[in-house]
């Protein structure tokens, strides 16, 4: 059997934090008219995806030679810089439903529109990259294409196979299964992959020396 890798098991901190990205990108039932409620990126579990590459597509020795454990904790505490500087300067639109949960950072605390908002201002770099955590740390090009990189992550995860493998989700690539169609094959109208066959397809031209 496949293995999930030393963390699969996600801090809270983190979780919540990927949670809070997800569910800004793809809320459910976004400007739906109909009477049933349709699933978005959090309730998909999306942020299991968007975390699980971070924290997977560097290898051991780079992650060391940056300096940084966890691309998603690094990521995370980015977020969350952004959020403190939106609400420092006074541009967020909702008041930050601020409570006592260690688990949740300044970004977790956002409404949907300021955490799109806070996003911004990072991609902007209207932050301090002084006080940011390895790598992002003076890095504006790794900030900005960061991004880009979540809110694609994001959009892969919801609409790619991933969000079928089910149980299997979180296991090496050779281990993972579809258990189920996925739900933004539906709302895509995709009617999944189809799969090549061995066909005629012409004579072997001899080229003359």
């Amino acid at each position: 059997m496949g293995t999930k890798g030393s963390d699969r098991t996600i801090d809270c901190y983190i979780r919540f934090t990927f949670q809070s990205l997800v569910q800004a990108i793809i809320p459910a039932n976004p400007l739906s008219v109909k009477p049933v409620q349709v699933p978005g990126a959090l309730e998909m579990k999306i942020y299991e995806y968007v975390i699980w590459i971070l924290n997977h597509s560097i290898s051991p020795f780079v992650k060391t030679k940056i300096n940084t454990k966890s691309m998603a904790r690094s990521t995370a505490e980015l977020l969350d810089i952004g959020a403190t500087q939106l609400i420092q300067t006074g541009q967020n639109v909702y008041p930050p439903q601020i409570n006592q949960s260690i688990c949740r950072g300044p970004f977790s605390h956002l409404s949907l529109i300021d955490r799109l908002r806070s996003i911004t201002i990072i991609e902007r770099l209207e932050v301090n990259l002084e006080i940011l955590s390895p790598p992002y740390q003076n890095n504006p090009a790794l900030v900005c294409s960061m991004m880009d990189s979540i809110n694609q992550l994001t959009l892969f995860g919801f609409y790619s196979e991933w969000a079928g493998y089910g149980t299997t989700g979180l296991f090496t690539p050779e281990f993972r299964r579809v258990e189920h169609f996925p739900l933004g094959w539906l709302q895509s109208n995709y009617p999944g992959p189809s799969f090549a066959y061995r066909d005629f397809r012409g004579f072997l031209a001899l080229m003359p020396d």
